[in-house]
């Protein structure tokens, strides 16, 4: 890892090379010093018997010394900090603009971007790994997926990040917090694209998530269900945590990867199948219906959880074999489990009907269930649109289809009667050069040709022009 005098030798050189003005560059650096005389000074205020409001102790989050403002990443990607979005103990989220990008094009969308603490990636294996994952669930293409684009690495603090799809809204734990418990018919209706985007990852590139919780889906303000931070800080954390490099910003109780309460007890094996995202969303269809967890943070053995008054015998049964401790007694997968408690329902029983059997009183509409009709109303309505849309783009195609026809036939029609032109004067050049052919024919026939006559012919020739000549001027002839 590299210390704060090699971080701030990279900042000088940035700022040598003109990457740097001397703004950013005495931000970053009392950012890397702030960062690492905190621990110091705090320590030493808890010696001397004093708290520090200036630095409240935080075990969930970590202060990596960004700025809203700062660029971080290399030449090729660089990317200016705009808004932090949210922290933990795996790093920082922030709201970014694509400077490359806005250089090339004029323009950029926000990306989000994931800074992982260096501790997290300070050895090479820890690299690989972010690599090798980033990699892999950058292939993911799935509409309830946030998209990962790529990661880079910013030489100035030496902090990896990971580039991610932009989306603007609030996860399901802050939702939550905020209104009173669902029924089984809204759990199924807002975990439903969650199961088929983990049926997709599974199915197509043999991915499972690993770390599900309400605070890795994303409601949008589009009224969509979005899955986030597939697998890529999981995967770090369980290598971490597991003794490959000590740090002080992860819960030391959380030994494996996925969160505590909602992961499987085989989640500390090499085993990487779809019973560990069954298991977490089981936790999670429990926690929407009773507003808390099943196990608490740590599971025991023995502990049975108080079965939710909204499910009926046959529901809470499905539910209980999604959180089974052996994996095999699980549902194969959440698209599994889900149909299990959708087939509880009497056949052709409305969704009315359905939500009258689980609670046996009249429900009113609830505001998680209004947010559920009015993202299913959003989604219509832009269905709608862009089915209209479709339609006036095929309608102005033909349209402009029948125009080009129509040009195109207007310019044959005039070469044709250009070409028929050209040919009619050809025509008439060449009737006119027949015509003078035969005339002038014709006056060479007509031309005096040599005769032959003999000396005494021509002699009776002159003596008869003598004789006409004499007469006309009054002579007798000889």
């Amino acid at each position: 890892m590299q210390t704060p005098i090699q971080k701030i030798r990279e900042l000088r050189a940035l700022l040598d090379e003109g990457l740097l003005t001397e703004d950013e560059f005495k931000q970053r650096k009392d950012a890397i010093l702030d960062t690492e005389l905190a621990p110091v000074i705090s320590r030493h205020a808890n010696q001397a018997g004093q708290t520090s409001k200036a630095a409240p102790e935080n075990t969930q989050g970590t202060d990596l010394g960004f700025l809203a403002g700062q660029e971080v990443g290399g030449l090729s990607k660089r990317y200016r900090l705009e808004r932090l979005l949210g922290q933990g103990g795996m790093g920082q989220v922030w709201q970014a603009t694509d400077l490359a990008t806005q250089a090339e094009l004029g323009h950029s969308e926000m990306v989000a971007l994931k800074i992982l603490p260096p501790q997290l990636t300070q050895s090479a294996i820890h690299a690989r790994l972010l690599v090798e994952e980033a990699s892999l669930v950058r292939r993911l293409a799935h509409e309830h997926i946030v998209r990962v684009y790529d990661w880079a690495r910013d030489p100035a603090t030496n902090s990896y990040f990971i580039i991610m799809e932009y989306l603007d809204g609030q996860d399901l734990e802050n939702y939550l917090t905020r209104h009173s418990r669902c029924t089984l018919i809204q759990v199924l209706e807002m975990l439903g694209p969650v199961a088929d985007a983990l049926h997709y990852a599974w199915d197509k590139h043999k991915l499972v998530h690993r770390d599900l919780k309400p605070g890795n889906l994303l409601l949008t303000q589009a009224g969509d269900i979005k899955l986030l931070d597939f697998g890529i800080s999981a995967r770090l954390r369980s290598h971490t945590e597991a003794g490959l490099v000590s740090t002080g910003m992860t819960p030391s109780r959380s030994p494996y990867a996925g969160t505590a309460g909602y992961r499987a007890p085989e989640a500390g094996s090499h085993q990487h199948s779809p019973g560990l995202d069954v298991y977490a969303v089981a936790v999670m269809i429990y926690q929407m219906l009773e507003a808390a967890m099943p196990f608490g943070d740590y599971r025991h053995p023995q502990q049975h959880p108080i079965q939710p008054a909204a499910l009926n015998a046959a529901q809470w049964q499905v539910l209980q074999s999604g959180f089974a401790i052996k994996p095999d007694q699980r549902p194969a997968s959440v698209r599994a489990l889900l149909k299990a408690l959708q087939a509880t329902f009497k056949p052709g029983a409305s969704t009315m009907q359905a939500r009258a059997g689980i609670s046996k009183t009249e429900i009113k509409e609830s505001p998680i269930e209004a947010a559920a009709r009015q993202r299913a109303e959003q989604r219509r309505q832009r269905k709608e649109l862009e089915k209209q849309r479709r339609e006036h783009a095929s309608a102005a195609l033909h349209a402009l289809i029948a125009r080009q026809n129509r040009l195109r036939a207007i310019e044959d029609a005039q070469v044709r009667h250009k070409e028929e032109q050209l040919r009619q004067k050809k025509e008439q050049q060449e009737q006119r050069r027949q015509q003078e052919e035969a005339l002038l024919a014709a006056t060479q026939d007509d031309a005096p040709t040599d005769v032959t006559i003999s000396w005494e012919e021509a002699q009776r020739y002159l003596a008869a022009i003598s004789r006409n000549a004499g007469s006309d001027n009054g002579q007798p002839a000889a």
